[in-house]
């Protein structure tokens, strides 16, 4: 156990240099920050020139918080944590790193946890500088953040059984689309009632409505039972998911 443990240690820190090192994989981590960035500049001049009362700004204040807090764990989760997961891998297989690793007496099992621990990093690095940026109130951090790591769960072990799945850095950018474009589909919730209902029912659907109450101050209520629901559904799935093709994307390849 303590040998294993140190395996994914050393695993961790060789997987936190190769992400600071690799130019693609730190401009994605940077990503949701910029988009943070725009948001700010450009929600923020539109309400500004609207001619809005103190209770309408106040009230379009709040919708436009909710959005992009919302907003920002979609992306955060989506970018970083397929990217980190798929591309890494398939350029760890690509180079023969894994490989290597492997003949190392290096398990299956302990290279996914590195992986895992390190996009979960990854993301709770983005997410906290997107909270400050976007403007969010201090009392909504705590739920932000826990929020941003169950959310995290259906699309980083999805990602890593896709990124296994690659052979190479080109099937990486076919795998990771959909799971990039699945993720996002809550944002646009906001331009139709019944893209809203579809997009509650997405992986990160759940994630973004529970944000939106804990802004509101009614995440602990009935309301919450739903997107807790659904958030629960997807990440039994992609456990079973993940159980089922783990060992045999492993082991194929």
């Amino acid at each position: 156990m303590n040998a294993s443990l140190r395996k994914i240690g050393a695993l961790l820190q060789k997987d936190l240099v190769d992400l600071v090192k690799n130019p693609a994989m730190s401009v994605v981590c940077l990503m949701p920050i910029g988009f943070m960035l725009l948001y700010r500049i450009v929600i923020g001049d539109v309400t500004a020139d609207a001619g809005l009362d103190a209770r309408q700004a106040a009230l379009a204040g709040q919708e436009i918080i909710k959005f992009t807090l919302g907003s920002a764990l979609c992306m955060t989760i989506g970018m970083v944590g397929s990217m980190i997961e798929i591309y890494g891998i398939a350029e760890e297989k690509e180079k023969h790193t894994l490989r290597t690793l492997m003949l190392a007496n290096v398990g299956a099992g302990e290279v996914a946890a590195s992986k895992t621990l390190l996009a979960l990093l990854a993301i709770s690095v983005d997410n906290l500088a997107c909270f400050f940026i976007a403007g969010g109130d201090v009392s909504w951090l705590g739920s932000y953040m826990a929020l941003g790591l169950v959310g995290s769960i259906p699309v980083v072990l999805v990602s890593l059984v896709l990124g296994l799945a690659c052979r190479d850095q080109m099937t990486a950018g076919f795998y990771s689309v959909p799971v990039l474009l699945v993720a996002l589909v809550p944002l646009f919730g906001m331009a139709d009632e019944n893209l809203a209902r579809i997009a509650s029912l997405t992986p990160l659907g759940g994630i973004y409505d529970l944000m939106g109450m804990a802004v509101d101050g009614t995440l602990i209520s009935s309301e919450a039972l739903s997107p807790l629901a659904v958030t629960a559904a997807w990440i039994a799935a992609s456990c079973i998911l993940f159980a089922a093709l783990f060992k045999r994307v492993a082991r194929d390849n």
